[in-house]
């Protein structure tokens, strides 16, 4: 499987299968909250002897916006995520983590930042 379908089987149950990758919905479809989102933010190639790696032997780093309609209830999907992440496989590092209030969509965000270490071929 994909990272990315792994992503979604892992934090689908959370959030009723609203995982999207790089956008949540957008007009005319009205978003539905609590969701997730994940970007991927860079892919650090395996470097050896050989030269640089392919995708498969990257390092990936991930973003995951965990959106709800309230500070109480994105703090604890946040909670929920990170406890999701932690029996991620291959393993997922939290490398920081920030909040904040979207004026926006009038939601409440949490932002997570990981690397996830695949093993080199």
């Amino acid at each position: 499987m994909s990272i990315e379908n792994d992503l979604f089987t892992a934090l689908k149950t959370l959030v009723g299968n609203r995982v999207a990758p790089n956008e949540f919905p957008q007009p005319p479809i009205v978003p539905v909250w609590p969701a997730i989102r994940y970007t991927f933010v860079d892919n650090i190639p395996e470097h050896d002897i050989c030269g640089d790696g392919d995708d498969t032997t990257a390092t990936p780093r991930i973003q995951l916006d965990v959106v709800a309609t309230t500070y109480a209830a994105a703090r604890a999907l946040r909670l929920q995520v990170m406890a999701a992440m932690r029996s991620f496989t291959p393993p997922a590092m939290l490398e920081n983590s920030s909040g904040f209030y979207d004026e926006e969509t009038k939601t409440q965000r949490e932002v997570l930042q990981y690397t996830i270490h695949g093993s080199s071929s």
